[in-house]
C-alpha cells in the first residue's frame, strides 16, 4: 500500500500521464493514422493510451524485477540525473549555499512533509469542488421536467440552461435540453440523438473517471490537456456516428451546432461531471461543421489501430522500464528503516535515526549500482581489517560499532592526503595536526597515518577523549569530524546535545548533516548487509 501512495509513485504517475499524452497526440498526427482511423477509433486509442500510461508506470517496475539482466543494465536514469544536477549546482555555488542553509534550518519541517501537506490540501479542495458540482447537477435535475424515460435514460427539459448536455450517475443517465429548443422540433431531435450517442460511447462515465484522476493530479497541467483532447475527440466521434446514419441532414445538423454555439454567450459554466459543448473554441466548431460537408466515410481499419496501440504501448513501456531500472532495489519507507534500527539494537549513545536524511541516504545507496558496489567492496575490506580494529576497541572498552567510522571516512581504503583537500590520510582520515598531536610522524619521508595499528590507536585515543568531554559517542563522532570548538559552539547555540539538532542548526557546517546521514545509513547497512544485495 505504501508503494501506491508514496510521493515517488505520485510523481511517476504524473510523469506517465505527461509522457503518454505527448506520445499519443504525436501518433494521431501522423498521416498513416490520422487518415485511416475513424473518429471513434481515435477516441478509443486515446482512452486506451490513457489507461496504458497509468498501468505501465505501476506495472513497469514489477516487470523489471522479473528479468535478472535488467538489474545489470548500463542505462540508468538515476545516475544521469544526479550527474546533471551536480554539474548544475557546481556552477551555482551561491544558490547552492543558500539552499543548504535553508534546508539545514532545524525549525523548518521536512520538505517531504510540506509537499505531502500541500498535496492533501489540493486534493481536498478539488474534491470539494467536484462534490459541489455533482450537487449542482442534482439541483438541475430537480428543477427540470422529464418528458421521456427510455430504460435508464431520462430526457429532461430545463429553462435555466441555454445548451443541451448530458451526464451519468451510476446506472442512471440524464439528457438535459433547453426549453428554448422546443420552438424547433428538429433541433430537439438532433440534440437528443447527439447526447444519447455520448452516453452510448460511455463519454459520461469517462468524464467522471477523468475528473477523479484530475483531483488526484490537480497540480499537473497536462491533465487539462487530456480532458480537452477527450472532449474534442468525443464530439467529433458523435458527429461522425450521426452523419454515417442516412437520416441525418448535414445542413440541419450544422445549423443545430451553430444555434447551440450561439447559446454559449448567455449560458453559465456547466458543472463538472456534465458533458456539453460549453468551452469549445470557434476553430473547433468550424472544423466540426466543415467535417459534416467534406466527410468521406472510411472503413474501419483495425490493423492501423493495432499498430498505433503497439507503438504507443512499446514507447510508454520502454520509458517506464528505463525509469524503473534506475532503481534496482525497492525504496525503503521510514517505518521499514525504524524497524531495522530496532532490530539492530544499537548503542543508545549512537542515536541512530530514521529521519528523512538517513532514509534518503539509504535509498540513494540502494538505488545506485555504483554506490552499492562501493559499499559491498568497503564491507569486504572492513572484514579484512575488522580483527585489528575491534581488538583495539575492546581493549579500550569502546563500542565495536565505532568500526563504522573508517567505513564512512574511507571505505577502509588507505587513502593518501592527495585525495582530500584537508590533507587527511589513512583509513581514519587523520589530518596532519591531529596526527602530530597523538604521536604520529608525518613528513615527506614517512607518514604513520598509513600504518594501520598506529593510526587506529591515535584515532581511538582522540575519540575516547571526545567521549570523556561529551559523554556521548555520537557527539564524539561529531567532534572527530568538525573539532571540539565548533561542536561546543553548536551545543551552546542550540542548547541541545542531540547530534541531529546540531546538524540542523543554521550555524552548522553544511557537510555535517550529510556526514551524520552517511554514518547512520552505513551503520544500518553494516548490521544489515542484505540491504545492498539485488534480492533485498
Amino acid at each position: 500500500m505504501s508503494v501506491v501512495i508514496s510521493l515517488h509513485s505520485y510523481f511517476m504517475l504524473n510523469a506517465a500521464l505527461t509522457i503518454c499524452y505527448m506520445i499519443s497526440r504525436t501518433m494521431l498526427r501522423l498521416p498513416i493514422f490520422k487518415n485511416n482511423l475513424l473518429q471513434i477509433q481515435q477516441l478509443k486509442f486515446a482512452r486506451y493510451s490513457f489507461i496504458i500510461a497509468i498501468a505501465a508506470f505501476y506495472i513497469g517496475p514489477v516487470i523489471v524485477q522479473l528479468f535478472p539482466s535488467a538489474n545489470d543494465s548500463n542505462f540508468r536514469l538515476g545516475p544521469i540525473v544526479k550527474i546533471v544536477s551536480s554539474q548544475f549546482t557546481r556552477t551555482q555555488e551561491v544558490v547552492a549555499n543558500q539552499i543548504t542553509q535553508i534546508a539545514s534550518a532545524y525549525t523548518l519541517p521536512s520538505i517531504n512533509m510540506v509537499i505531502d501537506l500541500l498535496l492533501m490540501i489540493g486534493i481536498a479542495v478539488f474534491l470539494a469542488k467536484y462534490i459541489n458540482n455533482i450537487f449542482k447537477l442534482y439541483l438541475i435535475r430537480k428543477n427540470s421536467f422529464c418528458r421521456h424515460k427510455i430504460n435508464d435514460v431520462h430526457i429532461l427539459f430545463n429553462h435555466t440552461t441555454a445548451i443541451p448536455f448530458c451526464w451519468s450517475l451510476f446506472k442512471k443517465h440524464y439528457v438535459v435540453i433547453p426549453t428554448s429548443f422546443l420552438a424547433k422540433s428538429e433541433d430537439v431531435n438532433l440534440a437528443i440523438r447527439h447526447e444519447l450517442q455520448h452516453i452510448r460511447q460511455l463519454d459520461t462515465h469517462w468524464l467522471h473517471f477523468l475528473m477523479i484522476i484530475k483531483i488526484v493530479c490537480f497540480c499537473n497541467p497536462v491533465m487539462k490537456l487530456w480532458i480537452n483532447w477527450f472532449d474534442e475527440l468525443q464530439e467529433f466521434s458523435c458527429d461522425e456516428t450521426l452523419m454515417l446514419r442516412k437520416k441525418t441532414s448535414a445542413s440541419a445538423y450544422a445549423q443545430c451546432l451553430v444555434d447551440t454555439a450561439s447559446g454559449l454567450f448567455n449560458s453559465k459554466m456547466l458543472p463538472q461531471g456534465a458533458l456539453g459543448i460549453h468551452g469549445f473554441s470557434t476553430s473547433i466548431l468550424y472544423r466540426r461543421i466543415n467535417m459534416l460537408f467534406v466527410y468521406t466515410p472510411l472503413k474501419q481499419k483495425k490493423l492501423s489501430l493495432i499498430i498505433a496501440y503497439a507503438i504507443t504501448a512499446a514507447i510508454t513501456a520502454s520509458t517506464s522500464i528505463a525509469f524503473a531500472s534506475s532503481s534496482a532495489l525497492s525504496t525503503l519507507s521510514t517505518h521499514q528503516v525504524t524497524t531495522l534500527i530496532k532490530q539492530s539494537n544499537f548503542n543508545k549513545e549512537f542515536q541512530v535515526s530514521a529521519n528523512p536524511e538517513v532514509v534518503n541516504e539509504l535509498n540513494n545507496i540502494r538505488s545506485s549500482k555504483q554506490a552499492r558496489s562501493y559499499m559491498q567492496a568497503s564491507l569486504q575490506r572492513m572484514e579484512k581489517h575488522q580483527p585489528l580494529v575491534e581488538t583495539a576497541l575492546t581493549k579500550r572498552g569502546m563500542p565495536k560499532d565505532l568500526s563504522v567510522i573508517p567505513l564512512v571516512e574511507s571505505g577502509y581504503q588507505q587513502l593518501d592526503e592527495s585525495k582530500n583537500p584537508m590533507k587527511a590520510a589513512g583509513i581514519w582520515q587523520i589530518i596532519p595536526s591531529t596526527a602530530k598531536k597523538y604521536g604520529l610522524t608525518v613528513n615527506g619521508k614517512k607518514d604513520q597515518r598509513m600504518d594501520m595499528p598506529l593510526a587506529t590507536q591515535a584515532a581511538l585515543k582522540l575519540l575516547n577523549e571526545d567521549h570523556t568531554i561529551y559523554n556521548n559517542w555520537k557527539l564524539a563522532f561529531v567532534a572527530y569530524e568538525i573539532g571540539e570548538e565548533k561542536t561546543d559552539a553548536l551545543i551552546k547555540a542550540t542548547g541541545s546535545r542531540d547530534a541531529w539538532v546540531l546538524a540542523n542548526s543554521p550555524k552548522a557546517p553544511p557537510s555535517l548533516k550529510k556526514i551524520l546521514a552517511t554514518f547512520d545509513a552505513q551503520l544500518i547497512i553494516m548490521h544489515n548487509p542484505s540491504l545492498i544485495t539485488e534480492n533485498s
